[in-house]
This record gives C-alpha cells, sequence and structure tokens, in this order.
C-alpha cells in the first residue's frame, strides 16, 4: 500500500526506540491511511507522535488540495483546526485567571452587559468553557433535520434587517436549551463570547491577545488567524470553500462574531508545541504562559451526572473539562485530555504516557470512525 502512496518524512528528534515505540506500528499507522486515502475515506494524513518531549514521527501522505494534479501533503502543511481553536481560547481565559483579571465562577453579566438580565445572568465563565450554558447548541448536535443557521450567518443577516443590534444580542436572542449546568450542549458561539471575555478584560482584540499572550512566547510560527499570502499555497484544502477562505479572507469586524471558536489555521508541529506545553506544566519555549495548577484544573472532569444527547448518542453521566475533552477510552491512559475539530483533526496528550500525538485527517466527509478512533489504537497499542 505504502509504494502507490509516497510518505513524507518530517523532522524528528529521536528514533521510534529511543522514545519507547514499536517502529512496526508507524508502518502499520502508515498503511492504515493510505488504505483509507485509497478508498476515498479522506483525502491525506498528516501526523507528529512525541514522548518525553522528544518527536519520534512526522509524516504525511496523500494530497493537498482535492484537483486531480494537487501537490502532496507535507509535513509542515498548513490545515485550519477549527475547534482546536477552543483549547487556545480556554488557555487565554484561565491566564487572566492567573493574573487575577476575571475568576471562573463569576458571571458573564458581570463583564458582558447584554447578559445581564433575568434569562442569561446565572451563565457564568464556567458555563461557557464546559458546554453547560444552555445557549443554542451548533447547527446538527441534536441531529435535527432543520437546524438553525450558524451563529455567525444569523448575526451577519441581522445586522442587515437590524443595524442597531449586536452579534452577542443574536447569540442570546431565542429561547435557552436549558438552564445554566443541567445539560452538555457543544456551543461554538459560548466560545465566541469567551473571546469577547477576553478582548474585554484585556483592552485588546481577541487575535491579538492570542497571538501576544500565546503565539509569540511559545514561537508558534505557522499559527494564524489569516495565513500570510506567501503561505497559502500551502494551506491543505478539501473544497473551494475552504479555499476562498484563505485567498478571499473576511475582514474582522466589530459587528461580526469573532473566531475563539474555530477561527485558527496551524501546523503539526505547532500543534505539537502547543500540547507539550500542556504536558510540560504550562512553559514552552522558554517562556511560562499558565501555571502549573491551570493546567491541571483545565484538564481535570467537572462535570458530574449531566446528560449529553449530542451527534446521536445518550450519555447520562458526560465528563468534561474546562475547555479539554477528558474522556477515557480505548487505549489511552487514565488523565489524557484532548480535542478535536471538524474537517477533520485532533490532538491528544496523555500525561502518564508522556505522549503528543496530533493529526490531520482532512476529507469532505468530516469525522469518521476509521479516520480517528483507528489511528488512536494503533499509536496508543505501540507504546513499550
Amino acid at each position: 500500500m505504502q509504494d502507490m502512496i509516497h510518505i513524507h518524512e518530517g523532522w524528528t528528534s529521536a528514533s521510534p526506540e529511543e522514545a519507547g515505540f514499536d517502529r512496526q506500528n508507524l508502518n502499520r499507522l502508515d498503511d492504515h491511511y493510505a488504505s483509507i486515502i485509497t478508498s476515498g475515506t479522506i483525502q491525506a494524513a498528516s501526523y507528529i507522535i512525541a514522548r518525553k518531549g522528544k518527536v519520534f514521527a512526522h509524516r504525511s501522505l496523500g494530497k493537498l488540495r482535492s484537483e486531480e494534479d494537487s501537490a502532496d501533503m507535507l509535513p509542515d502543511s498548513i490545515r485550519k483546526i477549527y475547534s482546536i481553536t477552543k483549547v487556545f481560547t480556554a488557555v487565554a481565559i484561565h491566564q487572566l485567571i492567573d493574573r487575577g483579571q476575571i475568576f471562573l465562577s463569576e458571571s458573564v453579566s458581570r463583564i458582558l452587559p447584554e447578559f445581564d438580565n433575568d434569562k442569561h445572568r446565572d451563565i457564568t465563565i464556567f458555563h461557557l468553557l464546559t458546554h453547560t450554558s444552555g445557549l443554542q447548541g451548533d447547527p446538527g448536535f441534536y441531529t435535527e433535520p432543520y437546524g438553525l443557521p450558524w451563529y455567525e450567518w444569523m448575526a451577519k443577516e441581522a445586522k442587515k434587517a437590524y443595524p442597531h443590534i449586536n452579534w452577542l444580542q443574536v447569540v442570546i436572542s431565542g429561547p435557552m436549551q436549558r438552564m445554566p449546568g443541567k445539560e452538555w450542549i457543544y456551543c461554538s458561539s459560548g466560545y465566541a463570547v469567551l473571546g469577547e471575555i477576553i478582548a474585554k478584560v484585556s483592552g485588546k482584540s481577541y487575535e491579538q491577545y492570542i497571538q501576544d499572550e500565546i503565539l509569540t512566547p511559545l514561537g508558534l510560527t505557522n499559527t494564524f488567524f489569516q495565513v500570510p499570502e506567501d503561505r497559502r499555497d500551502s494551506v491543505c484544502c478539501t473544497n473551494e470553500w475552504e479555499k476562498s477562505q484563505i485567498y478571499n479572507p473576511r475582514e474582522r469586524t466589530a459587528e461580526m462574531p469573532n473566531v475563539a471558536g474555530n477561527g485558527l489555521y496551524s501546523s503539526l508541529e505547532d500543534l505539537w508545541k502547543f500540547g507539550q506545553m500542556m504536558l510540560d506544566g504550562g512553559s514552552g519555549n522558554g517562556n511560562r504562559v499558565l501555571s502549573k495548577r491551570s493546567i491541571e484544573l483545565q484538564t481535570t472532569n467537572h462535570l458530574h451526572g449531566l446528560m449529553s444527547k449530542g451527534w446521536g448518542n445518550l450519555h447520562t453521566d458526560f465528563k468534561y473539562g474546562l475547555g479539554w475533552s477528558v474522556d477515557h477510552y480505548d487505549l489511552s491512559s487514565q488523565g489524557t485530555f484532548s480535542h478535536e475539530g471538524y474537517g477533520h483533526c485532533g490532538l491528544y496528550v496523555d500525561p502518564v504516557e508522556e505522549l503528543v500525538f496530533a493529526f490531520l485527517v482532512p476529507s469532505h466527509k468530516g469525522y469518521t470512525n476509521e479516520s480517528v478512533l483507528t489511528p488512536r489504537a494503533i499509536v496508543w497499542s505501540g507504546l513499550e
């Protein structure tokens, strides 16, 4: 299978053997990715695996674009990471908590006056981080056949009809789906609200805050909200809509929701650096960006006995951290935390094995078990 699809090797700092990993499992992983590329399940695959701070696998295979004559996806190619943006937002919120500028149980209404009403006054920063605010969930979360549009589109259209309202008023319009703290409902608009809190408290735009306080200190030089012109041809896309976002980026305006829930582009190396910072207790690139206690707080389950009915599943005791998934399934260790993104991509951190695994598996199909769960099992089964 590997002879049919070229595998590109990126930089590494250790061999699999030095990292305590079975080299044969990397071959199994490549064979698996090649097979689902051939079947059309995914367009390409790239991944980076590090243990104890040493990168021992950094590879890619498949095509950068959906066109027949596309160049190959490379280990340093850039891809929109969609909802993995949320963990950058969560880190930013915890930086402000570390600095005493906000607190976790603080009512959002104390910062954003739009929430100062009987319906929304009980929503706290904790609720937004844990997707338990009760605000409208993402379209399709309940597999509803006729879901409401994404909040960005709703805000844009509402602004045309009602120029006097702002996007926050649109996000909180209509009925609550649940009372705060009663159900886990995946809510990207809640993270847009967190981005607005970051901007309001810091005095910077959300994007500038992330650049100044996370990207620059950690040396994440290939992570962007808008990809620079000289890097746009290296961005992986699966359709024309994704290409249009790169080559004709939307201007950020005060009237439109910010991108705190799904707006970042990044590379495998930068995702590893970010994950390694979390594994190393908040430090990276010679800089401390977060306290060790904040890391522990974010990556611990904070939900007990809450229901979630999302995407066709039924959980009666859903587990979630402060911005991070803390499900423990398959072969990962107790304490593993992660986040995934549309399109599809993922970042997993296992503190017991000191392992960071990041992957990009671009596909117009989005999430599939074959592109997400199977590779995770292959990686963890290679640990010695």
